[in-house]
């Protein structure tokens, strides 16, 4: 008993600060449970290999079957940094494999690293490459003979893409007009988003203009949760401002029928937020919206005439019917959770069809800018881009991102710049690293006790790759490897008595 004792307050110290664990053998014969690093969740995207038909000595792996896959990593303490390295086999020939560490249990945000890219590494064979560090540049034609060469001298905007690589650049409309009257979105929207605005030079002949955005949000209260709402506004990557609203304290829902010509602020489960900012320089700024799927925005009201939302926007039940907006994302998906609102959406005239529930369906447009034409709301739109409600109002001032869709021909790119490196090969197996910063990860914590642990949430992404196709591909790993690094027992020491000095 005493040994045990030790060794959980071993564990739950790690005086060096640095601790490993590898899980090798994914079978589910004794002793193959594994404390530490969790199986591959959930069951319908993960096969184990048969330990019966294994050879002697062999350990079993995780054939992933469908994107994505989660795993947890328990620990009794939090650490600073966390390298995960994946032993695994790419048997489908997938273009993109990624791991991440779940940063934001709010939006369910995860901080995606690469672990194979194919289609940076079939260029590498084709284009220029320079790499510097960790970081690449590929050319169709060489013209650049250092990345800073490229940065201080970069070509249009439109011939450039990324992977895992943040490049800010002063984002600049020489033709912009502030408008004179509030763009005014009362399609509500559900959960959390993003998106981008464009703010005119206050200094500009009194023709510029501040940031001026209003909300209103109604708390479903569906859940027994706190839905607090916060807001941040971003500037080259940088957070320069936010908000932030308690719960409104309400747990029982919104009753649904409301008084004939009430002010919808002054009912149960409303709230109002204005955000205004004055004197920020012109240019393209992002707002994040971090909340939970119980909060609706029923209104956005701003004096802005640019407003695109980033990649990810749920036309919430209450939005309204003959829907129209507009993307420039290449490929475009659209699910719905709710059985009545099963429809045909139409994408350029080109028919997506939505017949089941809580099922992703995709088409490839063919076009820079397409329209979107939904016949009733509810339904979760997501592409690689960003989707307005007015083709004028629409802004897209990020570079493009090397992703399973991405067509450099077709997008006549012809630099990428990105932080990777190839995964290794030997013996049939691949094997690859991400690191990841855990002062920024989310990790559930149950330290309190001796015994207890807390938890990291990992995924393994890999988009395309679904269960139910019938085609026969997958990604088996054969082992998951983390390891750890903090402060030391002297280091939290030496910071204990500093603080009390």
């Amino acid at each position: 008993m005493l040994c045990v004792v030790f060794w959980l307050l071993y564990m739950a110290i790690v005086p060096s600060g640095k601790i490993s664990y590898v899980r090798r053998d994914f079978g589910i014969s004794p002793p193959n449970y594994n404390y530490f690093i969790s199986k591959l969740t959930p069951e319908d995207r993960v096969a184990l290999t048969s330990e019966a038909k294994l050879p002697a000595g062999s350990l079993a792996s995780w054939k992933i079957t469908g994107d994505p896959v989660y795993f947890s990593l328990r620990t009794h303490r939090r650490f600073d940094k966390a390298k995960l390295t994946l032993k695994y086999k790419n048997e489908g020939d997938l273009p993109l494999i990624e791991a991440g560490i779940l940063a934001d249990s709010v939006v369910w945000r995860y901080d995606l690293r690469p672990i194979e890219n194919k289609t940076i590494d079939q260029l590498s064979l084709a284009w220029d490459v320079i790499s510097e560090g960790e970081a690449i540049l590929l050319q169709r034609e060489k013209k650049y003979n250092s990345i800073d060469e490229f940065l201080n001298n970069m070509p249009d905007n439109k011939e450039i893409a990324l992977y895992n690589y943040n490049l800010a650049q002063k984002y600049l409309l020489p033709d912009y007009e502030k408008s004179n009257e509030n763009l005014i979105l009362d399609c509500a929207l559900r959960g959390a988003y993003q998106f981008y605005v464009y703010i005119k030079d206050p200094a500009s002949s009194g023709a510029g203009e501040d940031l001026d955005l209003d909300f209103v949000f109604q708390d479903l209260n569906k859940n027994n949760d706190a839905d607090p709402i916060d807001i941040n506004l971003y500037y080259d990557n940088q957070l320069i401002d936010s908000r932030h609203l308690d719960d409104d304290g309400i747990t029982s829902p919104q009753p649904s029928n409301l008084p004939e010509g009430a002010h919808k602020v002054e009912l149960r489960g409303y709230r109002e937020l204005k955000f205004k900012t004055a004197n920020l320089p012109e240019g393209a700024y992002k707002v994040e919206l971090r909340v939970n799927n119980d909060i609706i925005t029923k209104k956005i009201s701003t004096a802005q005439s640019k407003l695109s939302f980033i990649n990810k926007i749920w036309l919430a039940d209450g939005c309204g019917e003959n829907i129209i907006l507009y993307t420039d994302s290449r490929k475009i998906s659209a699910q719905t959770t709710n059985p009545v609102k099963l429809q045909t959406v139409l994408i350029q005239g080109k028919e997506l069809e939505i017949n089941e529930t809580y099922k992703q369906f995709n088409i490839t447009a063919d076009e820079n800018i397409s329209e979107i034409r939904l016949a009733q709301d509810d339904v979760i739109l997501a592409g690689d881009g960003v989707f307005s409600f007015s083709q004028n109002a629409l802004i897209s001032p990020g570079f493009k991102k090397i992703n399973v869709d991405t067509d450099i021909n077709k997008e006549s790119i012809n630099y990428v710049l990105a932080n990777y490196s190839a995964p290794k090969e030997s013996d049939g197996w691949k094997t690859a690293s991400a690191e990841f910063d855990l002062s920024k990860a989310y990790r559930e914590d149950n330290d309190f006790q001796i015994g207890t642990s807390g938890k990291y949430g990992f995924i393994i992404s890999i988009p395309g790759l679904r269960a139910d196709d019938e085609v026969e591909d997958w990604v088996e790993v054969g082992e998951i490897a983390v390891e750890l690094e903090g402060r030391s027992l002297w280091e939290k020491l030496k910071q204990f008595f500093n603080n009390y000095k």
